[in-house]
């Protein structure tokens, strides 16, 4: 958790944000997993606030919908993911690449900062 903190800080030094938007954590049958996720969510928020850096955290569920992922089972989602941003970008990546890449087309549609878009 201390090198994922450092790293996070590193990065929002590097890049020097004005809003952040990620996804929410949802528990896949794992516990463990689930509980650092949260961890990790929580320093994330805490950096954040102290930084006085807006964010937003958006359900998996909203961003697909927007984007019109579909599928039952994840893997079709994060393929289906993947071909939605090939069509709209016509760039090949990966599925974590994906979901950042819609989790960002949703956010620029959908949030307004300070009266302007992000």
């Amino acid at each position: 958790m201390k090198q994922m903190q450092e790293k996070i800080i590193q990065l929002i030094d590097e890049i020097k944000p004005n809003f952040i938007v990620f996804e929410d954590i949802q528990f896949q049958q794992n516990y463990g997993t689930f509980k650092q996720l949260s961890q990790l969510q929580g320093i994330l928020m805490a950096e954040l606030f102290k930084l006085d850096i807006g964010f937003h955290i958006i359900e998996p569920s909203a961003w697909k919908s927007f984007c019109g992922i579909k599928g039952r089972k994840r893997e079709e989602q994060k393929k289906n993911t993947q071909a939605f941003v090939k069509m709209m970008y016509k760039v090949g990546v990966s599925e974590d690449e994906a979901d950042a890449i819609g989790i960002g087309f949703w956010a620029i549609n959908n949030i307004k900062v300070k009266g302007d878009s992000i």
